[in-house]
């Protein structure tokens, strides 16, 4: 399940729940019980490594041609 991040707008404190992608995401409380919260959008954290993901990475030149 992954894990989603939450904001409380009425105490202000952030948490971390694990819930199903399909879950009801409305009924979620803060740990002081307070209703309302609110989820946090962030950057996932994945980092590419090697080559080939960058732009000046590909081949240049002419595209190959279809000889058959």
């Amino acid at each position: 399940m992954p894990l989603y991040e939450f904001a409380c707008p009425t105490c202000g404190q952030i948490f971390e729940r694990e819930l199903a992608v399909r879950s009801n995401q409305t009924e979620i409380r803060c740990p002081s019980g307070h209703r309302g919260v609110r989820r946090v959008y962030s950057a996932p954290s994945v980092v590419f490594k090697g080559s080939g993901f960058y732009k000046t990475d590909h081949r240049s030149g002419a595209p190959a041609s279809d000889e058959r």
